[in-house]
């Protein structure tokens, strides 16, 4: 761990700067700065303060205060206090980040920079790693928080360190290490729509220098949030089992070893689209009529009219190998890991109670990875670190089959619809970042990353017709099979220069550029891939404790220009329609972010932070526009190439804020934990032509916890999330398809949601 270590008397000789100094940027940035309320608090009394939080933003162990990067960092501790059991719930206290959830897939926003499209091929602009290593496909199964052990989030592009797709920053996620001490601790719980959850993890060294654990959760919802008014069906349930197992050598003072795998396997059509947005409208295919959506209705908003249940289905395993070693000048750190996942995601795409348009799209993806990195120790003066990076990733749908009346009525009785398609990603990189004293309080930070990637595509759809057999259903002017192969290099750095006006307060100012990879559609695979994403950011920072370490106040102004912003759109061609990407020309953000901690009361620990966007497309000539759907007796239509200069960029609301409160107090009886939190989401536009518009959201979350003192191996929690029961959505689309089908559809989150759970740990 790096500490910052000033003499008192220094600190007295600048404690009158660190006043004038936070007036004035404060002033500036409108109170903007960075959550970072992940450590427990010392509470002895009047002596209570905030603990140190250690992060390895730049790829090293060092206090949060003393790194100049934008991060928000959450124990463990406060992730369950919280309740934050997912990447999606994570967003209810890192207002800079913010999540959608479509087809088994999490789909982070960070800053504004991110989009929806969940498709295979397509990774987020925001890139996330478990224990170090890279995940290409946010699959909701490997990113439940129950063996978390921290969390990272990093604002802002990480084009050196984190170079693979972090145009729009990073979240690491680690998992539990096994110590030296035994330890067992297991939950079980029960919440409303009959669900019932488990955590399991267990730890023991094996000898003096081997350590082994295994993790295992899980969660079973048997009662869905709705019904489908065809079937009777339940909709909006799901269930999935995570199973994760560490190694931990350690030889030699100088060596470690940890080796991980994991499994996971899920079912669930919570985040799947079910039924037109509340107040817009469809037609009807088979009776020629218009529908408006069921969530018009209060009884009915978590209720569908489909023909089916729509859901994911998800199973993989992976794992990874950590050498870390001491080379005497330097340490050697290597870090391999490979992933494999398929499933088959079923959807009604006509959204009707009639079997019109239906598919069963099965996935592949598999992904391998290979890090090296020769970095300072930590007593150097100067740090440094080089590495390389390697990815080889496949993804494809093999096969995703169209079927129902659709292709009944306008091919021929029985056709089934068969895509097949295949991206294959190699990507080659090497990165240095050095940071250098100037002076006794004055750092700079240099890095940089050059990436070369290697893109190839294939892509076939052909009609199985009875009696005949395969006919080519590729649109007029597509080849079939489609072959294509995309090249690309980019450059990326940053440059950050920070100083220490005293032990307590820290100002930093940055620029850095990141870029997002080109990706193909591979639903249906057919045309050139989308163009790469690259964003070049500018930052000033600051980060304070004040009142003897009992107030945290971070703070941040940023602004940011997207060359080639990848958004989401639908193409049509003959009876296929898929969500894509597309390339807007420019787009810009710029905005300011500030959190606080607060240790207010012996016990009692105060937390907010605030985010504000302004985050608009400023040059979109191509941008896709729909039209109708949206009044009574029209349906949608489109899209078509329209001028999108100006709109408002999907997906980013001007404001989030969260507020939070924690008070833990020892009676004669026992220790009791009480959490509570509010966090409020502006209203933002879901689609690129500004039509659709998600509502602010206010949500209210809040958690109790006793341990008795008589049998303190035991715990006891109740819990609520979303207690006001608002009504709002994972995500929402425009897609005008063949014959008519097509609208806005969308994905509810939960409503209230409310339960207990009993913990034991030895």
């Amino acid at each position: 761990m790096t500490v910052y270590h000033d003499a008192i008397a220094l600190r007295a000789m600048r404690a009158s700067i660190a006043p004038k100094l936070i007036c004035a940027l404060l002033v500036t940035t409108g109170l903007t700065s960075t959550a970072a309320f992940a450590q427990d608090t010392t509470t002895t009394g009047a002596d209570a303060q905030l603990q140190d939080i250690v992060v390895t933003a730049q790829r090293r162990s060092e206090r949060l205060q003393d790194t100049p990067v934008a991060v928000s960092a959450f124990n463990a501790e406060t992730l369950k206090s919280s309740g934050v059991a997912n990447l999606a719930d994570l967003s209810h206290v890192a207002p800079s980040l913010q999540v959608s959830s479509t087809a088994g897939v999490y789909l982070p926003f960070l800053r504004g920079v991110g989009n929806n499209n969940g498709s295979l091929g397509n990774e987020s602009s925001v890139a996330t790693y478990i224990d170090d290593v890279y995940y290409t496909r946010l699959a909701t199964a490997y990113l439940e928080l129950g063996s978390i052990d921290r969390v990272e989030v990093l604002n802002g592009p990480q084009g050196t360190l984190f170079g693979r797709n972090s145009s729009g920053g990073a979240i690491q996620m680690f998992s539990k290490d096994p110590g030296r001490d035994a330890e067992v601790n297991a939950t079980i719980g029960y919440a409303n729509f009959d669900k019932i959850s488990g955590q399991f993890y267990a730890s023991t060294p094996l000898s003096d220098t081997l350590a082994w654990n295994i993790s295992v959760g899980g969660s079973d919802q048997r009662d869905g949030w709705g019904k489908s008014l065809t079937t009777g069906q339940d909709a909006n349930l799901g269930w999935f089992v995570t199973l994760r197992s560490k190694l931990v050598w350690e030889p030699t003072d100088g060596t470690r070893i940890k080796l991980v795998g994991f499994y996971a396997k899920s079912r669930s059509d919570i985040g799947s689209v079910q039924d037109f947005y509340q107040g817009t409208f469809g037609l009807n295919v088979v009776e020629g009529t218009v529908l408006t959506s069921l969530k018009n209705n209060k009884s009915t908003f978590y209720d569908t009219r489909l023909d089916h249940r729509p859901d994911s289905s998800e199973k993989g395993y992976g794992g990874s190998l950590r050498i870390d070693q001491n080379i005497g000048f330097a340490d050697l750190v290597s870090i391999s890991a490979f992933r494999k996942s398929d499933g088959v995601y079923r959807t009604d795409l006509d959204y009707s109670g009639q079997p019109f348009y239906n598919a069963d799209l099965g996935d592949q993806d598999d992904q391998i990875t290979q890090e090296f990195q020769i970095k300072s120790r930590s007593s150097s003066k100067i740090k440094w670190i080089f590495g390389v990076y390697y990815l080889h990733w496949k993804a494809g749908y093999d096969p995703a089959i169209g079927y129902g009346d659709l292709f009944n009525l306008f091919v021929a009785p029985g056709t089934q619809l068969n895509f097949f398609s295949r991206q294959i990603v190699n990507s080659y990189s090497g990165f240095a970042q050095v940071t250098a004293p100037l002076g006794e309080q004055t750092n700079l930070t240099v890095g940089a990353r050059y990436t070369h990637d290697k893109i190839d595509g294939y892509g076939e759809q052909n009609y199985v017709i009875p009696g005949v057999g395969q006919v080519s259903a590729a649109g007029p002017g597509f080849a079939n099979p489609f072959i294509d192969t995309t090249k690309t290099n980019a450059f990326t750095y940053r440059l950050a220069l920070d100083h220490h006006f005293s032990d307590d307060v820290m100002a930093y100012a940055s620029v850095s550029r990141g870029f997002k990879a080109g990706a193909y559609n591979t639903l249906p695979l057919q045309t050139k891939a989308a163009d790469p994403e690259k964003v070049q950011a500018y930052e000033i920072g600051l980060k304070t404790e004040l009142l003897d370490r009992r107030l945290r106040l971070n703070g941040a102004l940023f602004w940011s220009d997207i060359k080639s912003p990848q958004v989401l759109t639908t193409i049509n061609t003959g009876t296929v329609s898929a969500v894509s990407l597309t390339n807007a020309q420019k787009a810009r953000i710029r905005g300011a972010e500030a959190s606080l901690e607060a240790v207010a009361a012996q016990g009692l620990t105060l937390r907010g932070a605030v985010t504000y966007l302004d985050a608009k497309y400023t040059k979109f000539t191509n941008a896709p526009v729909f039209s109708g759907g949206l009044t009574p007796g029209s349906i949608i239509t489109g899209p078509v190439l329209g001028d999108g200069s100006g709109n408002r960029m999907a997906n980013v609301p001007r404001w989030r804020f969260d507020l939070g409160a924690n008070y833990a107090v020892t009676t004669d009886i026992g220790e009791w934990v009480g959490d509570v939190g509010l966090s409020y989401t502006g209203a933002y536009p879901w689609t690129a032509d500004n039509n659709l518009v998600a509502k602010s959201v206010t949500l209210v979350n809040a958690s109790l916890r006793f341990t008795p003192a008589s049998l303190n191996w035991l715990t006891v929690s109740l819990w609520g999330k979303n207690l006001t029961n608002e009504r709002y959505y994972l995500i929402g689309q425009e897609s005008a398809g063949p014959a008519g089908t097509g609208g806005y559809p969308a994905a509810p989150a939960a409503p209230r949601t409310y339960g207990g759970s009993l913990s034991v740990k030895f």
